[in-house]
Formats: structure tokens, sequence, C-alpha cells
């Protein structure tokens, strides 16, 4: 006998051992099978006949059944066809003579038994096919522990996944909570500076020599620029607030410097005016999340073919900040005087802009001016007008626009005479928005008072 087998076979549970059902009317043949049986380690049972080995099978759970063909009443092949029916996963055994062999295979055919077992047994044979028998149960209880196993599992890998994806929903809801906390605070800290900065212009252009250089203007087409650049948000906010801040360097300049246009500059007077961009730089040094916009506002005088001033750079060696500063603050010099004495038109200030292309100006960032000059609207004071804020309003000047409030009220309509009362108004809604106003008035009537 294979050792393997009965290694195997031997080794059912202790708690739960196989059980078998022998059937046969021969008490002799029986009491054979009780003495082999007793050796082994199986629980069986024994019945003299069909209806008494059925009882047995309705109340007990029986692996293996070995059953004789000639019986009284019910024969072997029937009994087994009906355990089949009843009892499908149970093995079964025909034991049978040679003279019962065309019904032993009707049987087999049938599929009512699994083998038959010829008579007289032979001890060893019969152990050997008890034990393969066995092996099937056994390997039916395996395949039916796994599938319990994996019914298992796949419930817990569902309640974990369930479990999974309820942690993970919570926990990018924590996140984006977080995030947007964070955001908010970016957003609360940007704002911040982006006030404190647009006061800071504000301060700066409130004196009169430096209201030419339109820092407003300048820091809007600044910004307009590094979008069509494509350059992403931190950059574009730099280089916006260069354009708000580029002529604070000029404060410690004299006036008499400043009032002049840089046309009419004195070879005496140009190299203290062109330390402006690293005086600029010097007095934001200390706010450190102003780093970038000080170094633009350093360069923001350097020229594409290496004129420029203070560093002398040249080409892609200035920072394309810079590059965008240089050709927007220009662009609204040229209109507002700050550069000659005429005032050129738009038109005029494109066609300058273009035509000093590849020599003060990068010609791609001029040319994306020109693409882009449609949608500026420049305020630019005429060669008639000056432009004040409400402390710097006398009473006698005459408005040469219309000035509306940050809302789009009107407050005063263009040709109004100025007076106390009015500046007295303009001075409290500038208190009320934290806003200073600008007005325009006649050039005659401002320089009359």
């Amino acid at each position: 006998m294979d050792s393997q087998v009965l290694a195997e076979t031997n080794q059912s549970s202790k708690t739960k051992p196989f059980r078998l059902l022998f059937v046969d009317d021969e008490k002799a043949i029986l009491s054979s099978l009780k003495r082999l049986m007793r050796r082994q380690d199986y629980d069986c049972y024994f019945a003299e006949d069909a209806q008494e080995g059925l009882a047995i099978l309705e109340q007990e759970h029986i692996d293996l059944i070995v059953s004789d063909m000639r019986m009284p009443g019910m024969d072997g092949a029937a009994f087994l066809t009906e355990v089949k029916q009843r009892w499908p996963f149970s093995v079964r055994f025909l034991m049978t003579g040679f003279a019962d062999m065309q019904a032993t295979i009707n049987a087999l055919n049938h599929g009512g038994i699994h083998r038959y077992i010829s008579k007289p047994w032979d001890e060893d044979g019969l152990l050997e096919a008890i034990q393969e028998g066995l092996r099937i149960i056994r390997l039916e209880r395996e395949k039916k522990r796994l599938l319990d196993t994996t019914r298992r599992q796949n419930r817990e890998l569902k309640q974990f996944n369930e479990e999974l994806e309820q942690r993970v929903q919570e926990r990018t809801r924590e996140i984006e909570h977080k995030s947007a906390l964070v955001k908010k605070a970016f957003q609360q800290l940007e704002n911040s500076y982006d006030a404190f900065v647009r006061v800071f212009s504000t301060v700066i252009n409130s004196r009169p020599q430096l209201q030419k250089g339109q820092s407003r203007q300048v820091a809007d087409v600044a910004r307009a620029l590094a979008r069509q650049q494509g350059l992403d948000r931190a950059q574009v906010a730099y280089i916006y607030y260069a354009g708000l801040l580029h002529e604070i360097g000029k404060l410690n300049l004299p006036d008499d410097l400043l009032s002049r246009a840089e046309v009419h500059l004195t070879h005496r007077d140009r190299p203290i005016y062109r330390q402006y961009p690293e005086m600029g730089e010097m007095y934001l040094t200390a706010i450190t999340a102003l780093a970038p916009t000080s170094r633009l506002i350093r360069h923001h005088m350097e020229a594409w073919n290496g004129s420029g001033f203070p560093d002398g750079l040249r080409g892609e060696a200035i920072d394309i900040g810079a590059r965008i500063l240089r050709v927007a603050c220009d662009f609204v010099g040229l209109q507002s005087g700050l550069m000659a004495e005429d005032p050129l038109t738009k038109e005029q200030a494109l066609e300058h802009i273009e035509r000093h292309a590849g020599q003060r100006y990068d010609p791609e960032i001029a040319s994306q001016l020109q693409s882009i000059s449609d949608s500026l609207v420049m305020a630019m004071p005429g060669a008639n007008e000056a432009v004040c804020t409400a402390i710097q309003l006398q009473p006698g000047m005459i408005l040469t626009r219309d000035l509306v409030n940050r809302s789009g009220i009107l407050l005063l309509s263009s040709g109004t005479t100025v007076n106390k009362h009015i500046i007295n108004k303009l001075l409290q809604i500038e208190s009320l928005e934290s806003h200073k106003v600008t007005v325009y008035v006649s050039k005659q009537t401002a320089e009359g008072v």
C-alpha cells in the first residue's frame, strides 16, 4: 500500500474522524467487516439492509458507504442511487460478485456509485479503496474550507475596502479643509502685501514731482505683459508690485531734478538720477517677501543691448520681469511727459517702442505690447492737465474730467470749480474708502492758484 496515501488518510482530524457505513444482509460478512475496521481509526456503522442503512444516514453524517449488491427488498444499486439523490456529497462503493457484473456496470453508468469492490475482497485492497475514497472527502472538505475562507476573506476585504474608502473620504475632507484654511490664510497674507504695496505706492506718488511716473499705469501694463508671457501667478505678482514701487528710489532725489523730463537731464544730473534703481532695491531689502520685487526694480532700467543701468546687463541676462518692466515704464513715460517734455500719443509711444526693439527693449516683449495695446486704457494727463489728490487741491481749480469713486458713482462732473467744501468732502471720502482719489484739473487753473 502507498505509505503516503496511508499517512494522508490517517491524518484526518482526531476530533472528527471519518464516518463509514457498511450495508450487507449477510451477518458473517458484516462480522468480517467489523473485525477489519476495528483496527482502523474510523467511526463505523453497520446495517443489514437498505432500509436500516437509510435510517442510519438520516441520523448520522456518513462520509463513505459500502453496500452489497444483492439484498432483499432494495438492492445495492437502487440503495446507492437514492443515497446519491439525498446525500450527494457522500462517497459510494458497491460490493458485488462476478454474477452481478452487468448490474454493476449499469449502476456505474447511471452515476450512482464511485467504484465497485469484487467479492471476495482483499483486505488491503478494500482498505486502500476506502482510503482513496476518503481522500475525495478530504479534498471536498478542503475545497469547502477554502471556499468558506475565500468568502470570509472577500467579506473582510469588502468591509476593509469600505472602511478604507470611508477613511480616505474623511482624510480627503480633512485635507481639503486644511487646504482651504491654508489657501485662505495665504490669500489674506497676499491681500495684506497687496494692500501694503498699493498704499506705499500711493505715498510715493503723492510727491508731485513723481506723478509723471504713473506707477499704477506702469503696474497694469507690466501685469498684462507678464500674463501674455504665460508667467506663473507669483511672478506676475512680483512684476506688478515692482511696477507700483519702481520709483521708490527717486524719493531721495531733489525736486529740481525730478521736475525735468529725462531728455533734459544734464551730464551732471544723469549719474545722480541713475542711482534710483539701486536705491529702490536698497529700500526694500529689509522686506523679505519683496526681495524678488526689489531685484526687478534694480534692473528695470537695463537695456537689451547692454547700454542700460546700473549693471549694464545684456539680453536674457536681464530677468524677464525687469525686461517687461522696462517696456511698461517707457510706454507709460512717453505718454506722461516723464521721458520727453511733449507727451506722445499711445500710437506714437508704440512706434517708439517698436523702433527701439532689439536695442533698449526685448524684441519679443515689444511685439507683445503691440498685440495687447488695444486692451490698454491709459488715463494719462493731457498737455493741459495736472493730476492731484484731494489734499493737493486748491479752491479755484477746475476739473477736466468726471470724478467717480471706486464703485463707479459720479462724484463731480467735468468743469466743476473746486471750493473748500468739495475739498473737505473728498478728504472724507479718501478716509472712508482708505483710497486716494485722483483728480484731473486744468493745468492753467492749477498754476494760477
